[in-house]
């Protein structure tokens, strides 16, 4: 049986030896000793229940804490899963947003160039109306300055008709040759001479500058061109100064 004064101490058996014969009797001091063992052994057994069950309650508290800390991470790795996902889908929404910004600044860049385009083009033309404006009117001056060399060269030829003599006749001829290249210049620049005697009056090539009676010629037509006109491909450079005929 077990050693009841020391219950933790090993387990022996024993028998008691009683004298052959002898009565074994318990005195108060035996009893005495039993119940102070029993106290002992009774304090032992209750310091290490309290131990246990302090050991007992800390450990349910440390499960409890082991219990929050995963419940908590649990839900740290459910807060990030739901982050990733977040994050993933922000970025995806980025590159979206960016793909349709980088469309539309390259549509708009599209837009812009195109009418930069146009707006060059249209430039260039204003300044190729300018320039071919600025041109003809220069051009139209300097035939303008070289026309009254023609009439020159016309009245000389007209008052020659009366002289007489070899060396008029030469000089003359040499008038009129030069007359005559001078307008083959001019009709090479693109001016003609505007032949306006015998023809019907026309305010956009004459300009009349009297009237007179011709039985000959036709009311309303030009009888007499005191000074030549001239034209300078479809625009008049030079209208026709004549006399116009008002007929009978």
């Amino acid at each position: 049986m077990p050693n009841i004064f020391y219950p933790n101490g090993p387990r022996r058996n024993y028998r008691a030896v009683r004298p052959p014969g002898v009565e074994t009797h318990l005195t108060v001091e035996d009893y005495e000793k039993l119940a102070a063992a029993y106290q002992e052994v009774k304090q032992r057994v209750e310091q290490q229940t309290a131990t246990i069950e302090e050991q007992t309650r800390r450990l349910d508290e440390q499960k409890s804490a082991l219990a929050i800390k995963d419940e908590a991470l649990q839900r740290q790795g459910a807060d990030l899963k739901q982050i990733e996902s977040d994050l993933l889908w922000t970025r995806a929404a980025l590159e979206q947003a960016q793909k349709e910004r980088e469309n539309a600044d390259s549509d708009k860049w599209q837009e812009r160039y195109v009418a930069l385009q146009a707006e060059v083009e249209n430039l260039r033309k204003r300044w190729e109306q300018r320039y071919t404006a600025e041109v003809n009117e220069a051009r139209n001056r300097i035939l303008s300055d070289m026309l009254p060399l023609a009439d020159h060269l016309d009245l000389a030829l007209q008052h020659a008709d009366g002289l007489d003599g070899g060396k008029v006749e030469t000089f003359v001829a040499n008038i009129e040759a030069t007359r005559h290249a001078f307008l083959d210049t001019l009709k090479r620049y693109g001016v003609d001479r505007v032949d306006a005697q015998g023809e019907p009056f026309d305010p956009t090539r004459h300009e009349a500058v009297g009237y007179l009676v011709d039985q000959q010629i036709p009311a309303d037509h030009v009888a007499q061109v005191l000074q030549a006109g001239y034209m300078d491909g479809d625009r008049v450079l030079r209208p026709a100064r004549v006399v116009v005929s008002r007929g009978m």
